[in-house]
């Protein structure tokens, strides 16, 4: 892993609580459940692949906080169901959820077919709707909790990625709403969307990375970091 950023945050603030990452192995989701631990929480990892998220755990208790890994598929509500058990047993509370994981390929709409839009809506929408209703259902309807989903800048579409765009369009609708309905419960939810980051996950696609500049423009100048938005999911 890349040396670690300067601090943003008091190493305290976020002490005492527990925090879930899915996703977490790798890119963004590492580096925000990294800056979890760094402000002071203990971290649970959910991913596919084991190898990477049990490498992050490992490098989180070096940091001296307590991190588990937990494989599981955020498409198969069974396996949601044991990371949820799990993560009572080592944690006893959970009270930040960073739903992180997701998936997409480049294709024109015109080449896309049913199957390749409908893979893409199951991960990213409906797999963030199935954690978000676990970890609600397991622990913050009895003590409150923060969620956070990671979507993309969709407003305005997203040529070569209409299932994504779809998706994440349901994720921000399905936010605003469930801010409505939960907020009784002590439950805020919120999204925040990156644009272009670099990151490993850049490799599944067929554009050359510096010409993401000029399909994703921003005042910076620059593609983005993981760390320019690891720090916006801390709080």
């Amino acid at each position: 892993m890349s040396p670690l950023p300067p601090m943003r945050f008091a190493s305290d603030l976020l002490k005492g609580q527990v925090a879930l990452v899915t996703g977490g192995g790798t890119g963004m989701g590492r580096a925000t459940a990294v800056e979890m631990a760094r402000s002071g929480a203990d971290i649970a990892l959910i991913g596919r692949r084991a190898e990477p998220i049990e490498n992050c755990a490992e490098f989180i208790r070096q940091l001296g906080r307590k991190a588990v890994a937990v494989p599981a598929d955020i498409r198969a509500p069974e396996q949601i169901d044991l990371a949820m058990q799990r993560i009572k047993k080592e944690f006893g509370r959970l009270d930040i959820l960073v739903n992180n994981a997701g998936g997409q390929f480049v294709t024109p709409a015109r080449e896309l077919n049913n199957k390749g839009f409908e893979t893409v809506i199951r991960n990213n929408l409906i797999g963030s709707w199935q954690m978000t209703k676990a970890v609600a259902d397991y622990f913050m309807f009895d003590h409150g909790g923060s969620i956070v989903f990671v979507t993309a800048c969709v407003r305005s579409g997203l040529s070569g990625f209409v299932h994504t765009a779809a998706a994440r369009g349901g994720v921000l609708s399905m936010m605003k709403t469930l801010a409505f309905e939960w907020a009784e419960f002590g439950i805020r939810l919120n999204c925040v969307a990156p644009g272009t980051v670099r990151t490993e996950g850049m490799d599944n696609y067929p554009i050359d990375p510096d010409q993401w500049l000029k399909l994703n423009r921003n005042v910076m100048g620059r593609m983005g970091d993981v760390s320019d938005v690891s720090a916006a999911r801390v709080r």
